[in-house]
């Protein structure tokens, strides 16, 4: 059986899905060509999709917590980085 690796060599889920984005957006540029700019209706139906995806064989009562705590998720993400005054974007030491 294979050993689990501790939480220390388990990669930041939320690091990886960042650089992904940012490989995406270095190899394919939003719409306008501006570098360094991503196109922030294509992340979120992105997510969405990818939520929906993963939750589509849950009932729909834990389909609806996972939603809700998604949001609620979303809103004490951008106060902490409203606080951080806009230090907590991409690449930042964060709570993960």
């Amino acid at each position: 059986m294979s050993e689990q690796p501790d939480d220390q060599e388990r990669p930041c889920l939320h690091c990886m899905i960042v650089e992904l984005i940012d490989q995406f957006f270095a190899e394919y540029p939003a719409a306008g060509g501006e570098p360094d700019t991503i196109e922030t209706d294509e992340v979120v139906t992105a997510i969405a999709k990818t939520v929906a995806e993963l939750t589509c064989s849950q009932n729909g009562s834990m389909r609806q917590q996972i939603i809700e705590k998604l949001m609620r998720e979303i809103m004490d993400y951008d106060a902490e980085f409203r606080r951080d005054g806009g230090t907590g974007a991409v690449g930042s030491d964060a709570r993960h």
